[in-house]
C-alpha cells in the first residue's frame, strides 16, 4: 500500500493538481484500500451505476452489531475519498451493510457532495453530517 501511495504522490507531484483515475483503476484501489487496514469492515462488492440523473458508488461490506457505527464511518469514507479522484461523475453513495449471521442488512446513502463536506473538506463534523447527509434504511 506505500509503494500505492508514493506513485500517486509522484503522479500527483509531475502532473499538478489532483489525479483523476478510471472505474477500473478505481477499483483496484479500493480493494488495495480494504486489504491493507487489518480493522476494515470484509469488502462484499461494488457498484457503480447510473439511475435516472444520479451516478451511485455502492460498496457493501460485512460487519458486526458492535462495529456498526465504525464501519458505516469507514465506508462512506472510502467512497467519499475515491470518488474525489474518479474520473466518474458520482453524485451518490450506497452503503449496503451486511451483519454477521443476519439476513436482513442496513441501506445507508448519502449525497456525494455532502459528504464530501465532512470526509475531504473537514467543514461539517458527523453529527453535521449525520443530520444533514445521511439516510438509513433496513431496504
Amino acid at each position: 500500500m506505500k509503494k500505492l501511495i508514493i506513485i500517486f504522490v509522484i503522479i500527483q507531484y509531475c502532473f499538478g493538481g489532483s489525479p483523476k483515475y478510471g472505474d477500473e483503476q478505481i477499483v483496484i484501489i479500493l480493494k488495495e484500500y480494504f486489504n491493507s487496514i487489518k480493522q476494515s469492515p470484509t469488502l462484499f462488492g461494488h457498484r457503480f451505476y447510473n439511475h435516472k440523473q444520479e451516478y451511485v458508488f455502492q460498496l457493501e461490506i460485512e460487519t458486526s452489531d458492535i462495529d456498526f457505527n465504525d464501519e458505516l464511518i469507514f465506508g462512506f469514507k472510502a467512497i467519499s475519498k475515491l470518488a474525489d479522484v474518479a474520473k466518474s461523475p458520482f453524485t451518490h453513495s450506497i452503503l449496503i451493510i451486511h451483519f454477521e449471521g443476519k439476513h436482513i442488512p442496513i441501506v445507508a446513502k448519502s449525497e456525494i457532495d455532502c459528504s464530501r463536506s465532512f470526509f475531504i473538506e473537514g467543514v461539517m463534523d458527523e453529527t453535521q453530517w449525520r443530520k444533514k447527509c445521511l439516510t438509513i434504511t433496513d431496504q
